[in-house]
Parts: structure tokens; sequence; C-alpha cells
């Protein structure tokens, strides 16, 4: 029988015990040694420390390093102490529901599970989850493309609810790569995370991965490390036990798959100001496009943002709207964000320099949580995040919703810069110069 990992809030209060017990345990290995593989820092550093690891983001490589990095966490956890231990499992957050308490689980003010410095701000939740989970059939859409992929490389899970749950509502460490991991909410996290793949993977027949034989970093040295070994959660010997709100929300029906869809056309937008993007950026917190598609070609409309770069200093979050030339944009205003949102895409900040490619640190600075795994044998680690990604919105139904006389409709990108990790505002103007893009294309399908 598998072992079950549960939602944490029904938990028992010895199960929520034992698994404080085994967390504190790894914890202490690495007070001892803080190099210990089997301590709490170094599996950490997996995900924090470029030298280590390091993580994958922005990839088909995300959603699998990921479950493998809860795998083996898990495995020690039941190592600690056993029997008391043998079968704690990493329990997930779910964070798509209100919490009983507070704005995090309750458990996550406890002793060996607390983090200082986290948002406590009412922050809203990302609108899309459960949309992208139960609607999105396309496998790279979702959990994201192999490398080097013409059409993109993020997938939407990623680009969207990940990317924007890291910075802008839990904040604290979790802000940065370079300690997320070091807040062991990151572990119940990701471990939602996995099971909306799971999830996706059973309404979806479960498509072989796109990059099956594709070593995954940081766990070379363990029997299982390619792609294909996480495929199956079952085969890890752990399954999702879901409570009563999360069998509700999953209890859609599959949508048939979308029709295949011929581009047929695909044109550059011009910017509405001659002021340039950076100046609209900082005097405004937006910038527009025209956007006229022909009436009569097409029945599918996207807007693509190309070679969107991803920023180094701090994270943002970019929120579309479509609507007609002469209705003014209204920031802040729901009516309007419900009658012309088309999406948003957060950027999430990339890994002291590296996240987003490139080659790491290539100064030999350790990352790691106590300055360890530093710059082994004088090569800078490979590229594992991409300098750039390719976003898209759907634009179709707002446009059909929202008819004009001259067929002109204006695309806003509105800038919305994450906040300081416990929860300030920040400045619009301060991170202006992190986002760049090389082209807005409207892309029409027949």
């Amino acid at each position: 029988m598998p072992k079950s990992r549960q939602d944490i809030n029904e938990l028992s209060a010895g199960q929520l015990n034992d698994y404080i017990h085994a967390v504190d345990i790894l914890r202490a290995r690495s007070a001892a040694d803080p190099d210990d593989p089997a301590g709490y820092d170094f599996q950490a550093a997996l995900h924090n420390d470029v030298f280590v690891g390091p993580c994958e983001h922005g990839s088909d490589l995300f959603l699998p390093w990921h479950r493998a990095h809860l795998h083996y966490f898990e495995k020690l956890l039941q190592g600690t102490d056993p029997p008391r231990t043998a079968n704690v499992t990493v329990p997930y957050w779910d964070w798509i529901h209100a919490q009983p308490t507070g704005k995090f689980p309750a458990a996550f003010d406890r002793p060996g599970l607390s983090s200082p410095g986290r948002n406590l701000s009412p922050t809203p939740l990302p609108p899309d989850t459960l949309e992208i989970v139960t609607t999105e059939t396309d496998p790279g859409k979702f959990g994201g493309f192999p490398e080097a992929h013409p059409g993109g490389d993020y997938g939407r899970l990623e680009l969207g609810p990940h990317n924007y749950m890291h910075p802008d509502f839990i904040g604290g460490l979790m802000a940065d790569p370079g300690t997320a991991a070091q807040d062991p909410i990151y572990f119940s996290f990701h471990c939602f995370i996995d099971l909306f793949w799971a999830e996706w993977q059973r309404r979806n027949g479960s498509p072989p991965p796109t990059s099956p034989d594709h070593d995954l970093r940081g766990f070379l040295d363990q029997p299982k490390h390619k792609v294909a070994d996480f495929r199956d959660a079952l085969d890890l010997d752990y399954a999702y036990e879901y409570s009563e709100q999360l069998d509700t929300a999953f209890g859609v029906p599959v949508p048939p798959p979308s029709p295949p869809r011929e581009l047929v056309m695909t044109k550059p937008l011009e910017a509405v100001s001659e002021a340039g993007f950076t100046m609209e950026l900082r005097e405004k917190a937006r910038v527009q496009f025209r956007l006229a598609p022909p009436p009569d070609l097409g029945r599918w409309v996207v807007v693509r943002l190309d070679e969107l770069k991803v920023p180094v200093t701090g994270s943002y979050t970019l929120r579309g709207f479509v609507h007609p030339a002469d209705v003014e944009f209204r920031r802040d205003d729901e009516a309007f964000a419900r009658s012309y949102g088309v999406g948003y895409v957060s950027m999430w900040r990339a890994h002291h320099g590296s996240h987003g490619g490139g080659h790491g640190g290539g100064h030999g600075t350790p990352h790691g949580p106590h300055g360890g795994h530093g710059h082994h044998g004088g090569h800078e680690p490979p590229a594992h995040h991409p300098t750039s990604c390719t976003a898209r919105f759907d634009v179709t139904a707002v446009l059909a919703s929202t008819p004009t006389a001259a067929g002109e409709h204006v695309l806003t990108l509105q800038y919305v810069p994450s906040p300081a990790p416990t929860g300030e505002a920040r400045e619009p103007a301060g991170l202006v110069a992190e986002v760049a893009l090389k082209d807005v294309l409207m892309e029409v399908y027949g």
C-alpha cells in the first residue's frame, strides 16, 4: 500500500508531531555537520545552491525535478527515527482554499515549521490555478516545454500560480529562490504543486514525459535520477488523500482536446504612446499597444510576448487587459478586470543571478545556507533556467464580447512589482529596468 500524503490541516496531532520530529532530526544533523547530505540544510541547498543541484525551472523538467526533491526528502524523514517516523509523509498545503485560521495553516506557526519574515498581509490568491489543472490538456502548456522549444518554455502552472505564490503570497525566505527551501513551508507548498500534477496526469491519461532520459541534477547519485523515473507517483510509494473540498474542486469533467489550429497571421503590435516602453512603465506602471484583429480571419486570437526577460533583482507580475480603444484603463477596478482581463504572467526573480540561465555566480561564492557547497573544481555550473521566456494571452473571448465600431482595441500590460518579503508594497518604478521584452505580437489561428 502506498503511503498517504494528506492535507496538513487534516493531520492528527500525533501525525503532525511525528512530521515535526522528523524535520527536527534533519535539522540536528545539519547543526552537527553542515555538509551532511542527510541533513536539512543540504536538502534545502539542493534547491537553493546552484553548485549542489541546481533546481530546474522554466522547462519540462520543473515538475519531475521537484517531485524528485520531495521524494528523497520524504525518504530521509521516514528514516530518521523508525518505527515512529517510518510512515511519515510530506503533508500538502491546500492554498487554493481559505485557511480555517489566518493566512497560512496553523501548523506553520509551530516550532520546527515556523519561519520569520513571511508575508502576513492579506494577499489575493492566483485566480486561475484550478482552471489550469482542470481545463488545460496540452502537456507542454501545462507543465513546460523541453529546453530550446521554439514555442515556449515555462508551463502555465509555473509561470502563473507558482511564480506568483513564492514572492507575492508567501514571501519571507520563499520570495528568493536562493533561500526558498530553508522555509519548511516550501515542501508543503511544492507537495500541492505535485498534487496538481498527479491530478492532471489522472485526468489526462498520464502522457509520457517529453524528456524521459534527461538526468535530474542533484540526484545523480540516487538510484532514480531520470525524468522517466518520476512519471508515476505510485511507483514512488505515495498517493494523495484528497480533502472533501478538493474532491469537489476536481469533480468536473475533462474537456475534449482542442482541435488542431493553423497559424494564419502574425503581426507586431504598435505602441500607443511614443514615450517608449521603459518610460511608460516608469511613469504609469503600464504600457499599451494597438490591437486590431482582422474581422473575418480566424477563430482564435493570441497576444504573444517574445523574450520576456527573467529579472535578477526582484519579481513582478504583468497583468493583461484587452479593452476597446475608447474605454479608459482603470487600475485596480474589479469590474474592469472582470470585463477585460485576459490573464497574467508572474516573473519570479533569478537565483542569485543564475535563475534565468547563464553560469551562476561565476566568482565562486558559495550560496548554501551555511556557506558550504562552494565552487568545486573551478567549473561554473551549467545553465538551468532560461534568461527569458515566451508568454501568451488568449484574447479571443474578450474580443468577441466587446466589439467596437472601428474594430480597434487596446492591449494594456499593467506592471505590478512584487512586495517586499514581509509584505510591504514596493514603488512601481523600482524594478522597471528589469522589465524587458523583444516583441509584442498578435497571432491569428484559423
